[in-house]
């Protein structure tokens, strides 16, 4: 076996997998146990809104609770689920008597625990899409060295439940594809995926556009499998059902029937009421209420003294916006107990991710047909990805209409669609090697090449090198590990400029 293969094969094997598992388990739980509450990725709203849940034990509010305004309009808010779900370790914890530093510890080693999860599952997403082992594998260690996804797995944040059911999601569908093609129904499998996309919808409402793409692409797959069989689709269906054993079924329609019932709690509700599934904070409370919501009294202030000739260029704001996001997945920042200090992404990672970047999307408009027409599966999370990134950047340029600032622009919104594109890009850029005599020993070359690029600075790493002691726990030995891990990483690691020029 040449070394070609051998470094592949490596690359490929569960042990490197598992060794990316617990290296990232072990960035979240330094996260968690190092930087000082709160963190800034809303991680204060989080934990406000999960102790309100814990004063009831349903998650249905009749109203907007007392001394709620900063948290928004609670009763119409769809991204619920998860802290409905955290109130009860946090009740648990409260009961148990630890105290506010020792509760948010435990809920961002749950929130670890959830993002290793979804890594994990996101590589069988990969895996089942056809991606070999080694790229799968390659693609996980690269995403656990994106700095924010670290920071995010480390704190209190809805956005590590979501990526797991997104996941979970992808993985139901792809069974239902997979008995499509042979023309029957995966009735269970069928059921649990839309269940999964109504739970996820809850946790953060942000998982729509992949719902839609869900749900598009299984009706193509349906079409394509029983065209001009469409009698043969009723006992496909009954034979499905049949051949799950009955407590599987009763578990199934009560899981079913449960989301069925939170999710047309919410949205529905808020349709009829709003005629909006996700209406805004004014369309439930007064603007006097509404204005104790940082995000909308910024929107309503910013809007007040927009500039009549504004500027609204969607050109020059793609430009803008791309631009900010990629910062935001690689800068390193503080909560608000420090104002949110941030300093600049480290060079090695940032500039390695964005010639990744453009390299894939080259690939893709090239030879994305060859790559992707007969891989349905990977059509279907590139629809995904498609759909979610045309609804977030139209979501973020009307706030810049309206406000005439660029805001709401945060890197970790593309976190959810990192492992999608890695599988589209991956196979199109695999395609565009093809014709060369030495693409295996490319391929090699250039993932060493990658990963250690990321490795210098990226993950917690870049948390590690940028930090001061005004990010950490002021009790415990926090500090004294963190200033450690900076004597012996910043001589190896090229941090360029830490203050801005």
């Amino acid at each position: 076996m040449n070394l070609t293969a051998r470094i592949t094969r490596a690359l490929g094997s569960r042990r490197f997998l598992y060794g990316v598992l617990l290296f990232f388990g072990l960035e979240g739980v330094w996260v968690a146990l190092s930087a000082a509450y709160p963190m800034a990725f809303d991680e204060e709203f989080h934990i406000g809104v999960i102790r309100m849940y814990t004063h009831q034990w349903l998650p249905f509010l009749a109203g907007q609770p007392d001394n709620a305004g900063q948290f928004g309009a609670l009763a119409a808010d769809p991204s619920y689920l998860y802290h409905y779900a955290m109130s009860f370790p946090y009740r648990l914890l409260q009961w148990l008597g630890l105290g506010q530093m020792g509760i948010v510890i435990v809920l961002r080693l749950i929130n670890v625990a959830l993002a290793v999860a979804a890594v994990y599952l996101f590589a069988r997403v990969l895996h089942r899409a056809g991606m070999s082992a080694a790229f799968t594998n390659v693609a996980a260690a690269i995403f656990v060295l994106v700095p924010a996804v670290p920071l995010l797995a480390g704190q209190v944040n809805y956005d590590n439940a979501m990526l797991l059911l997104l996941a979970w999601m992808c993985l139901l569908a792809f069974d239902v594809h997979a008995a499509l093609l042979k023309r029957q129904v995966a009735v269970r499998a069928l059921l649990l995926c839309a269940a999964a996309c109504m739970l996820a919808s809850l946790v953060k409402y942000a998982v729509l556009p992949f719902a839609a793409g869900i749900v598009l692409f299984l009706l193509g797959s349906a079409i394509l499998a029983f065209r001009g069989q469409w009698r043969a689709l009723l006992p496909s269906l009954t034979a499905g059902w049949r051949a799950v054993s009955h407590a599987t079924q009763a578990a199934t329609v009560v899981i079913v029937l449960v989301s069925a019932v939170l999710f047309v709690q919410r949205y529905g509700l808020n349709t009829v009421r709003y005629h909006t599934p996700v209406p805004s904070c004014d369309a439930v409370l007064s603007i006097h209420e509404c204005l104790a919501y940082g995000p909308w009294a910024r929107n309503y202030g910013l809007s007040k003294i927009v500039p009549e000739d504004a500027n609204t260029s969607a050109l020059a704001y793609t430009y803008t916006w791309a631009q900010a996001l990629h910062y935001r997945l690689f800068f390193a920042v503080n909560g608000p107990s420090d104002s949110y200090r941030n300093y600049p992404p480290l060079p090695a990672p940032s500039a390695t991710f964005v010639l990744l970047t453009i390299t894939g999307i080259l690939a893709l408009l090239c030879y994305g047909w060859c790559a992707l027409r007969n891989r349905p599966l990977l059509l279907c999370l590139l629809g995904m990805c498609v759909l979610y990134i045309g609804v977030l950047w139209a979501e973020d340029y009307s706030q810049y209409v309206e406000t005439g600032q660029p805001v709401a622009i945060n890197g970790r919104y593309l976190i959810p669609m990192l492992f999608p594109m890695a599988a589209v890009c991956g196979a199109a850029l695999r395609e565009a090697l093809r014709p060369f005599r030495n693409a295996a020993w490319i391929k090699v070359v250039a993932t060493v090449a990658i990963v250690l690029l990321f490795i210098n600075g990226g993950g917690v790493f870049t948390f590690i090198t940028r930090s001061d002691t005004l990010w950490y726990w002021p009790e415990g030995p926090a500090r004294a590990l963190n200033e450690t891990a900076q004597r012996i990483l910043l001589p190896v690691i090229f941090e360029g400029n830490k203050y801005y020029q």
